[in-house]
Parts: C-alpha cells; sequence; structure tokens
C-alpha cells in the first residue's frame, strides 16, 4: 500500500489542524494564520488541515507542509463551543485541483441525526478520490447519543475507524480514546494509518504527551493538533514537540529536550 500523500515518510504525520475559525470564533493563537503555518513548516510538521480561503491566500507560507483542504462546513459559534450541527459540503475535487491540494477531508459525527447523509457524502467523496488520484482523510467521531452513551469509549472508536475504512477512506482522523493506547483495536480493525484529534486544550503536557506516545505505540500514525499547538503559550515550540514525539524519541525524552 502507498503511503497517502498527507503523511511522512516514515508512516506517521504530524498534523496541524488550523480549520477553526471557520466554524468558531474566538480562537487565540489563531488570529496571525502567516505565523502559525510559517511555525508549523520551521517545526517539521507534515501537513495542516485549513479552510480554502486560508490555502488560497498563505499558500506561500505552508513551505513543506502539505495542505489539507476541508471541504465542508458547518454554521459558525462564538465563544470558541462546538454544539452538534449539521456539515454540508461546500467545496470539491476541482477546487483542490486548482489549489494545488492532494488531499481533502470532510467531518461524520457518527450518532447525529443526519449520519446517513454525511456517511453517503463520504462514500461518494471516496469514490471520487480514488477515480482522481486524491488522498481522502476521513474524519469520523462518535458524539454523545443513543446509539453512542460514551463517544470516547473504545468500542465506539472502532466502530468509527473501520466505518471510515469501509467508507473508502485513505487515512482516518477520529477522537482519542480513554485510555489512549485503547486505540490498538480500532487501528487493527482498518489497517489503514489512524490519526488522532488532539482535543481541547490539555492543562498537564506532561499527561498530554504521554497519552500520544501510549497511542503511537498502539499503533497510531500520528495526531492532528489544533488548540494544543497554536493555542499553547508558546506554540513554535510545541509544534516542535509533537514532531519529535511522532517521528522519534519517548515522552520523556521530548520533555528533556
Amino acid at each position: 500500500m502507498m503511503t497517502p500523500a498527507c503523511m511522512g515518510a516514515d508512516g506517521r504525520s504530524v498534523i496541524i489542524a488550523i480549520d477553526h475559525a471557520l466554524y468558531s470564533w474566538p480562537c487565540r493563537g489563531l488570529e496571525d494564520r502567516a505565523s502559525i503555518i510559517s511555525a508549523a513548516n520551521a517545526a517539521g510538521a507534515d501537513a495542516m488541515i485549513a479552510s480554502y480561503g486560508t490555502i488560497r491566500d498563505f499558500r506561500r507560507n505552508f513551505g513543506h507542509v502539505k495542505p489539507i483542504l476541508k471541504l465542508d462546513l458547518t454554521s459558525v459559534t462564538l465563544g470558541g463551543h462546538y454544539p452538534l450541527t449539521e456539515y454540508v459540503m461546500a467545496y470539491g475535487l476541482d477546487d483542490a485541483e486548482r489549489l494545488g491540494v492532494s488531499t481533502v477531508l470532510n467531518f461524520i459525527q457518527l450518532g447525529a441525526p443526519f449520519e446517513l447523509d454525511a456517511l453517503r457524502q463520504s462514500g461518494r467523496l471516496a469514490a471520487e478520490c480514488d477515480r482522481r488520484g486524491f488522498t481522502y482523510l476521513c474524519e469520523i467521531m462518535p458524539v454523545e447519543s443513543a446509539m453512542f452513551p460514551d463517544p470516547e469509549a473504545p468500542e465506539a472508536m472502532v466502530a468509527a475507524c473501520r466505518t471510515g475504512q469501509e467508507l473508502g477512506a485513505h487515512v482516518i482522523k477520529t477522537t482519542m480514546p480513554v485510555p489512549s493506547a485503547e486505540i490498538a483495536a480500532a487501528v487493527a480493525a482498518c489497517n489503514i494509518p489512524v490519526v488522532l484529534a488532539g482535543g481541547a486544550l490539555a492543562k498537564d503536557a506532561a499527561a498530554y504527551d504521554a497519552a500520544i506516545a501510549a497511542a503511537l505505540s498502539a499503533g497510531v500514525a500520528g495526531v492532528a493538533i489544533g488548540r494544543n499547538a497554536w493555542g499553547a503559550a508558546d506554540p513554535a515550540a510545541a509544534m516542535q514537540r509533537f514532531c519529535r514525539l511522532v517521528h522519534g524519541g519517548t515522552a520523556k525524552e521530548v520533555e528533556r529536550a
């Protein structure tokens, strides 16, 4: 199996997500996109999830970082919270091609009232990506519902990852389970790269890094981090830390660096 375009040469990936302002504001730390994108490039990040406008207007700042175009959108909220809302497709592969982007992403919420529509549009996207030679990164996460009373439970992660692979994704982005090492079953169930979302800004950086390290040992291929990167007190240092952790070095070695 060929390494997907958003992954590093070692089969792992540090993805920085900066698409948050597309659907929520304020995003403290993300006001200056040019600086964050340039810092991610300098840190050695492999890829970056971003909006159409950000990729178009800041492309020169990406350097070696591979842009991932977010194809869907939802209603905009204020206050930094993320309510359960439907995501609809706004862009397509023609738009990605025009931007020179080879990886695209959309979001599926398992257990949501509009799950079936999201699954159907994702299946069509996967087939179209195969036809045209794009990498499809499927962001698929259970949400609290009758079907998934505990959306961070290991079995919920298995369902999400396997569903994404069955749809035709080349890479899965999903929630970090608790404990993080329990992701091993999900990785084994889909045999394509799985990257874990970074989640809310962590209060304990050492514990956060240890959870990532445990997930990597369990077979995860990397992380897709937003708020814990650009929301950190020193975003450049945070991104460097994640790159060392994913591409080499234990959590303790990273902490000492």
